[in-house]
Formats: C-alpha cells, sequence, structure tokens
C-alpha cells in the first residue's frame, strides 16, 4: 500500500503528523490505515500497540472518523470534530476542533475534550462545533453502518 500523510493541525496551530497506509481515495472521500505503536487509555479504553485504525475523511463532513479495530476483537468508533479537510494521494490535511466523541465498544457514547476550546473562540467556529456535535449525537448509529459498509465495501474490491 501507498505511504499518505495524514498532517492534524490543532486550534493552537500546532501540527501533528503520521505516516499512515493509503487504503483509498475518490473524489472528497479516503480512507487511511494506521498501526498503533504505543499503548493509549481514552476513557477506560485501551489501544495497544498492533490494534489497527482505520479512519475515513469525508471533505464535507464537520468530523474524521478513526474506527479502532482492536486485537481483543471488538471496535470503537472516535469521531473527531474537524473542518478544512483536504485530501490527496500524497495528505490528508485536516485541523481538529478539539472536541471528540467516543463510541466505545459497548455502545456507550462519551463527548471528551470541550475543556480544550479555547475561551476567545470566534462565535461563528463555536457555533459550528456545536452543531457537528449535536449531529454526531444524534446520528452516530447510522454514521457507523455507513462507515463499517464503505470499508466492507473497499475491502471486496481491493483484490
Amino acid at each position: 500500500m501507498p505511504l499518505c500523510l495524514e498532517k492534524k493541525l490543532t486550534l493552537s496551530g500546532d501540527i501533528q503528523t503520521y505516516f499512515c497506509e493509503l487504503l483509498h481515495l475518490e473524489k472528497g472521500f479516503g480512507i487511511l490505515r494506521y498501526i498503533i505503536e504505543r499503548a493509549y487509555n481514552i476513557t477506560g479504553l485501551k489501544l495497544a500497540p498492533g490494534d489497527e485504525t482505520i479512519a475515513l475523511y469525508c471533505e464535507d463532513r464537520p468530523y474524521t472518523l478513526y474506527t479502532w479495530h482492536r486485537k481483543t476483537g471488538d471496535a470503537a468508533y472516535y469521531f473527531n470534530i474537524a473542518d478544512q479537510v483536504s485530501l490527496s494521494h500524497q495528505e490528508f490535511r485536516w485541523r481538529d476542533l478539539s472536541v471528540d466523541i467516543l463510541v466505545d465498544p459497548q455502545g456507550n457514547v462519551h463527548v471528551l475534550d470541550e475543556h480544550e476550546l479555547p475561551p476567545n473562540l470566534d462565535d461563528g467556529l463555536a457555533r459550528s462545533i456545536q452543531e457537528a456535535k449535536s449531529h454526531i449525537l444524534t446520528k452516530f448509529d447510522s454514521i457507523i453502518n455507513e462507515a463499517n459498509a464503505a470499508v466492507r465495501h473497499y475491502h471486496a474490491h481491493k483484490t
């Protein structure tokens, strides 16, 4: 698989870069794969080295979605509220708007990192973040089903 950079820009101006495998790219939609290299604990959800991230990006949606497939056999879904998503074969670039939503393997929903929003956040951007959060909280089941179908479709047509 070809390598692709994921570049995540934060509200503070930092840029985080990850080397990923490009699984699929079409106009406005792409999928990357990343193997987790270190342990993480996200609100009690433990990710271990070797767990797999399949990440979905749409240029016209207010989020990116990481699907975490753990070696334990279950999956979790992590929505990054985002904007400025731009996709190419060399680079997937997006701005992380701090607020995240985790749907754990038991189906529990956790809203994370709202405390990271800067106090001087532009009113329009704050409204966009709240609208995206509301959209995800209302539609996460159908979004997850759509994401799983897209990944299955990609795997079925990969060979």
